[in-house]
């Protein structure tokens, strides 16, 4: 299988970003190669804002949720524009959703959120539904009280048709809880589950496959909730479209049959891997232990990263968010870790073959 990663052509030079930030551009070979990153054009944009927090949509969809410093969340369809650089094609405020978000989904009628009251993913759990069509806002509590407030919480959250499924616990614990509740947040089941670890992927446009640790998967579609199979040895971190990204002794993305391996981007890495497609072309984005970067289908059988570059205007560090993947550009959006400065600006990263 071969994979085109955009078509070559005459250079253009970048404008400003938008919203009053900046953009740089290094010079490179006069023409880009198909399979050589190296000849391609870096772009790094720089955006305002401060955003502590910060959850992406797991439908194939630039959909996240932004909790600026001082303010409620924000919901935000991102995108790059060669001229502008960053730019917010959509954006919803969430009155009264003053609390930190921590997972988030996307369909055509709304979106679900979840939310902690406390920054370091702690605190009170809360749901969150908003609907795209008249902006009504429902949200409802999770849980009941914890002897451990303090303790992290881990949670997922997908919608699956009509349904929403809901995977949450906190570490401390030693055990979760998954439920499927309706279009108005009414929990419909209950399952203790014996795992703290949640993974949401997109099984297909009306269903969700809940990954809990490396152990079970629950494929939840049509208002059921089953118990399938998984591969013991590769613990699945991310999905999306029917690709999927494993993770054992090295990293891969697989398709069917189709799958590319490499080595690990670094000796730590934090789960989930956010990943987006374009066609038969998929990419993911992976938090390591200083910054994010994108996993990429080089080659037939090959992954490669892409890694921020330390400079000026974009540090080499930061946490990552998603990737960008279209015709001519491969790059991520994450929020840049401003030492020693507390700010958290969102920022992009990539190439370009124009």
């Amino acid at each position: 299988m071969t994979i085109l990663l955009a078509a070559c052509g005459a250079r253009t030079s970048l404008g400003g970003a938008a919203d009053g930030g900046d953009a740089g551009v290094e010079a490179s070979a006069p023409a880009c190669a198909l399979s050589d990153m190296s000849t391609w054009r870096t772009e790094r944009f720089r955006d305002q804002g401060d955003y502590e927090r910060a959850a992406v949509a797991i439908a194939d969809a630039p959909w996240v949720a932004l909790k600026p410093r001082g303010g409620d969340v924000i919901l935000v369809e991102l995108g790059v524009d060669p001229q502008q650089g960053i730019v917010f094609r959509n954006r919803i405020a969430i009155a009264g959703a003053s609390a930190y978000p921590v997972a988030l989904d996307v369909d055509e009628r709304r979106f679900v959120l979840v939310t902690t009251t406390g920054i370091n993913w702690n605190g009170d759990l809360e749901l969150w539904r908003v609907d795209r069509t008249d902006g009504n806002v429902q949200h409802a509590s999770v849980g009941g009280p914890s002897p451990n407030p303090e303790s992290t919480i881990e949670s997922a959250v997908g919608i699956a048709g009509d349904d929403i499924v809901l995977g949450y616990a906190r570490a401390a614990e030693n055990q979760g809880t998954v439920e499927l509740r309706d279009d108005h947040l009414a929990i419909l089941q209950s399952i203790p589950v014996p795992d703290v670890s949640f993974t949401a992927a997109r099984a297909d446009p009306g269903a969700v496959d809940l990954y809990l640790g490396a152990d079970a998967r629950l494929h939840v579609q049509g208002g059921a909730v089953t118990s399938l199979p998984i591969d013991p040895s590769w613990q699945v971190i991310g999905g999306q479209a029917g690709f999927r990204v494993e993770m054992g002794d090295q990293l891969r993305l697989r398709q069917g049959q189709d799958t590319w391996a490499g080595a690990w981007p670094d000796t730590q890495i934090s789960p989930p891997a956010v990943v987006r497609t374009d066609g038969a072309r998929a990419a993911f984005s992976l938090e390591t232990e200083l910054s994010g970067v994108v996993g990429w289908q080089r080659a037939p059988g090959e992954l490669d990263w892409l890694r921020v570059e330390p400079a000026p205007d974009a540090p080499g560090f930061g946490a990552a968010l998603l990737p960008v993947i279209e015709s001519g550009r491969l790059g991520f959006f994450y929020l840049g870790l401003e030492m020693p400065h507390p700010e958290q600006p969102l920022r992009y990263y990539g190439l370009a073959c124009p």
